[in-house]
């Protein structure tokens, strides 16, 4: 049975602006809900610390530009020491707060860096989630990244080996597995129940492009999803290094995904 896709645009495509200006382009290039990359202090602020979040104001922020929640991406945990550890895990059970507060029901959260950081905390960090999940209809979708401890079909099989719960599942990013050189139908044919939420983007080799210009197997992937019942997001990711015409191409790319969900 074929699942209804929603689309999303990310924040990740107006990088650079505030998140009045996010918002207001976005409703502007028609796309009716947002993703918002709200990273804790530890790693950068771009679209808003959560500790500082007023769910009430975003709500009607939200309300003001005829916009949906989508999901809070949160970047990652790192590892690079207990203490960090800690903050960033914490910063995602307040996460969990404002999402059951402002009724979206994703949490976008990536792993720690495969060369230089371990991986046992993170897992520990997951097992400390879990709990917190219970009871709530919130889902971590954790997000495979380039050269992080997520990024392969093994690496997601090995957490899932640990962390058996059904609030942590997948946020395939299919341009990170394209940098990888692993095909993203391949990843939803794998683990057709664990798929929350896509972030999708295009590329030729590592680099970024416009949506429709890269081989990254966007289609495909889509089809296994539809096929296998997923009624999520998908989200809209530029990280292209043009920023010039990013906006143009931000408002381009909504007609992509319209044709990404029509197949």
């Amino acid at each position: 049975m074929e699942g209804i896709i929603k689309i999303a645009a990310s924040s990740c495509c107006w990088w650079h602006d505030s998140l009045d200006n996010v918002l207001r382009k976005a409703h502007e290039c028609g796309f009716t809900d947002i993703e918002l990359l709200t990273f804790p202090p530890e790693i950068f602020s771009l679209h808003g610390n959560l500790w500082e979040f007023s769910s009430y104001d975003l709500r009607h922020q939200l309300e003001d530009y005829d916009l949906k929640l989508a999901a809070l991406h949160l970047g990652a945990i790192m590892t690079s020491s207990e203490d960090r550890r800690r903050k960033l895990t914490d910063y995602a059970k307040r996460a969990i707060e404002v999402a059951s507060e402002i009724g979206c029901k994703i949490i976008v959260e990536g792993g720690p860096d495969r060369q230089s950081e371990p991986f046992k905390p993170f897992l520990k960090s997951l097992g400390e989630l879990v709990p917190v999940l219970e009871g709530t209809e919130i889902k971590i979708g954790l997000e495979n990244h380039y050269r992080n401890w997520i990024q392969f079909i093994q690496d997601y099989e090995h957490i899932f080996q640990h962390i058996n719960s059904p609030g942590i599942g997948i946020t395939i990013d299919t341009g990170h597995f394209t940098s990888a050189g692993v095909d993203p139908a391949e990843v939803a044919m794998r683990f057709k129940d664990k798929i929350y939420h896509v972030h999708v983007k295009d590329h030729i080799g590592t680099q970024s492009v416009a949506l429709g210009t890269g081989k990254t197997n966007n289609f495909g992937m889509v089809k296994v999803l539809k096929e296998s019942g997923y009624s999520g997001y998908l989200s809209q990711e530029l990280e292209i290094e043009d920023r010039g015409n990013a906006d143009r191409i931000a408002c381009e790319g909504l007609k992509y995904m319209q044709e990404l969900c029509a197949i």
